[in-house]
């Protein structure tokens, strides 16, 4: 259990280090609508280097609120494009 929280603060702070910060949809009044997104495709470069198991731990991130992004699973290649998005 204590690895795989390491995973997913390891990806959060990845995805912080190389994503783009954005006002989140619908940000409320309080000026904390910030988000980090980044696409797929550039996440799996800069990740696979420090574990091949990215889709796995994305999919415990979002169980836990951290990220999110659309679709039930990430292909490479095919999915490259898509956003994922830090939402913490």
């Amino acid at each position: 259990y204590h690895t795989t929280l390491l995973e997913v603060q390891e990806l959060c702070e990845v995805i912080r280090n190389i994503g783009e910060p954005r006002d989140s949809e619908g940000g409320d009044s309080s000026g904390s609508g910030k988000v980090v997104c980044v696409e797929f495709g550039k996440l799996f470069e800069r990740y696979v280097t420090i574990s091949n198991k990215l889709v796995g731990v994305l999919l415990r991130a979002r169980k836990q609120g951290l990220v999110n992004f659309e679709g039930e699973m990430l292909w490479q290649g095919k999915d490259d494009q898509v956003i994922v998005t830090l939402l913490q």
